[in-house]
């Protein structure tokens, strides 16, 4: 009886054995190259600010090229929406002013984390614009328009986060945070009002990711195919880790 429970033991443990070596020995799908021209972008930006008190919005777009899917750089343009009030609280006078900041950049953006779906990166932006002034005059409870300035050569240093989720694969929606510097710029006034940190909610689309699905289909299916098996690679490593 013991040798029949010995055998039966043997026959099953080995089936077992037999089955996970077939998992482990499934070759994985081979992983996507990653060329030295990988994708086109264009990006819309729609940003939320302070100017002291005042909630403002800023708009924007993107245009860059991608390399080895994880460096990227181009340009990008930037206007407010509107005239702005633009007052620290701590002024108290007759006069008051409103302002709208445009600008273009030159951006960097590395992707330090990414797979099929999602993506995270940190961006650095450089580049000059100009602010538009109104100033008015506040006699008898109207505002009065007096003139209007424009202070040029207005320098821009910008950095952040972002994060956003492909709908499709060649469409991304995210979002992100920074801090925006001016410099080069004589009224403290202003300088303050945009030196400030944001929040802003973005469209990416990939050109790149268009072409491939118009002429290359097979070629996504591949990279899905590869991150969703790394994905659960991974989950599978996690899981073993804590005994699960």
């Amino acid at each position: 009886m013991k040798q029949w429970f010995l055998l039966v033991a043997l026959v099953f443990l080995n089936s077992i054995l037999l089955g996970q070596l077939a998992i482990d020995t499934t070759p994985p799908p081979p992983k996507p190259k990653a060329g030295f021209l990988s994708n086109f972008i264009f990006q819309i930006d729609n940003r939320t600010e302070s100017y002291y008190d005042v909630r403002g919005r800023m708009n924007g777009i993107k245009l860059g090229v991608e390399f080895y899917k994880r460096f990227r750089t181009g340009f990008g343009f930037y206007q407010n929406n509107d005239f702005y009030r633009i007052e620290p609280p701590f002024r108290v006078d007759t006069a008051f002013r409103s302002a709208s900041f445009n600008y273009s950049t030159y951006f960097a953006e590395i992707v330090f984390l990414r797979n099929f779906r999602w993506e995270f990166s940190s961006i650095a932006q450089f580049g000059s614009g100009s602010i538009v002034v109104k100033n008015y005059d506040y006699l008898g409870g109207v505002p009065n328009f007096s003139r209007q300035d424009t202070v040029n050569n207005v320098g821009v240093f910008d950095i952040g986060l972002n994060g956003h989720f492909k709908v499709f694969p060649w469409l991304g929606l995210g979002s992100g945070v920074g801090v925006r510097y001016v410099n080069s710029i004589q009224d403290l006034e202003l300088k303050g009002a945009f030196r400030d940190t944001y929040v802003d909610f973005k469209l990416k689309i990939f050109l790149g990711y268009i072409y491939k699905g118009i002429f290359k289909p097979q070629a996504i299916q591949a990279e899905r195919d590869y991150y969703e098996w790394r994905e659960a690679k991974r989950w599978a490593s996690v899981k073993k880790l804590f005994g699960k």
